[in-house]
């Protein structure tokens, strides 16, 4: 949106309930955007359109979804970004992190690497992933974990990609064919460039794709590794699918949910066949490996 005008919607609402939320936000905004903000229960939703959103509209959806959840109703900001780059202007500069053999690290912090890791360089985006939040942190601890133990192979399915950096870590550390998926195609653009400048494009390729619905990326399957770091009620969905297109006994690893969901969700993945094997946790934030 550099050079035109935009407009953003935020609010602030419980994790737990992140994900109806911005299910309303979607009928309002072309582009959302989701930052838990860890130890405090609640989550950031950004949504970026081009046009002035219906305000009575939307609160009236707001209020309907909050009514639903028995929770309070969330405010939304409404605010006109007139002639800005806001990914420029929201861009910020990351401590480098280490999770696992894995270091994350930012344009601006390009010092050689700890003897031993594997650098990865992501910056500050709209995409989602740099290393920072506890489920991106956990699904590369996890990645590592896997891949030590040797039950990780190719091709592997980076589902919901977001920068790319999960896909572009398991690129990295096992210099084998990736596949990322993402329903966001501006995730995808920035993935590619990801890609790109980590230095794998001759191992990883980057698809826009609801789930696993596009012929481009189940064409590359049955996947010897799945990560997917998106939402619990995706990942509900999404087991079946994730199911019949892992390779049998290959490892699938599951983020973006709350240590509270995570009933719900193993108990999807046992009916599709998989089963927990590990879990890391991060604060609120749950990663589980199931295989």
């Amino acid at each position: 949106m550099a050079g035109n005008t935009a407009w953003k919607i935020e609010l602030f609402v419980p994790s737990a309930a992140h994900d109806e939320f911005s299910d309303t936000l979607e009928l309002f905004a072309d582009v959302i955007s989701l930052f838990p903000i860890e130890g405090t229960g609640e989550t950031r939703i950004s949504g970026y359109g081009s046009e002035a959103p219906d305000e009575t509209a939307l609160t009236a959806a707001l209020a309907d979804t909050a009514r639903r959840l028995g929770t309070d109703v969330p405010t939304g900001d409404v605010v006109l970004l007139p002639d800005v780059d806001w990914v420029a202007e929201n861009q910020a500069s990351f401590a480098p992190v280490r999770a696992g053999r894995f270091y994350i690290h930012d344009s601006d912090h390009m010092d050689p690497p700890p003897a031993g890791t594997v650098p990865i360089r992501v910056d500050a985006a709209t995409a989602f992933g740099t290393g920072h939040h506890g489920t991106t942190r956990g699904c590369l601890e996890a990645l590592d974990r896997v891949i030590r133990s040797g039950v990780a192979a190719a091709p592997v399915l980076d589902l919901g990609c977001g920068t790319g950096i999960l896909g572009i870590a398991a690129a990295k550390a096992m210099r084998a064919r990736v596949i990322g998926s993402d329903i966001d195609p501006i995730a995808v653009a920035k993935a590619r460039e990801n890609v790109r400048v980590n230095g794998v494009s001759a191992f990883m390729r980057t698809y826009e794709s609801r789930g696993l619905d596009a012929v481009m990326v189940r064409r590359h399957g049955p996947f010897g590794l799945v990560l997917a770091n998106i939402l619990a009620r995706p990942l509900e969905r999404l087991a079946p699918l994730i199911a019949a297109h892992r390779a049998s006994g290959a490892p699938v690893i599951l983020s973006g949910l709350l240590r509270t969901q995570e009933p719900q969700v193993i108990a999807a993945y046992r009916r599709a066949g998989l089963h927990l094997r590990a879990r890391i946790h991060h604060d609120e934030w749950s990663t589980l490996i199931c295989g």
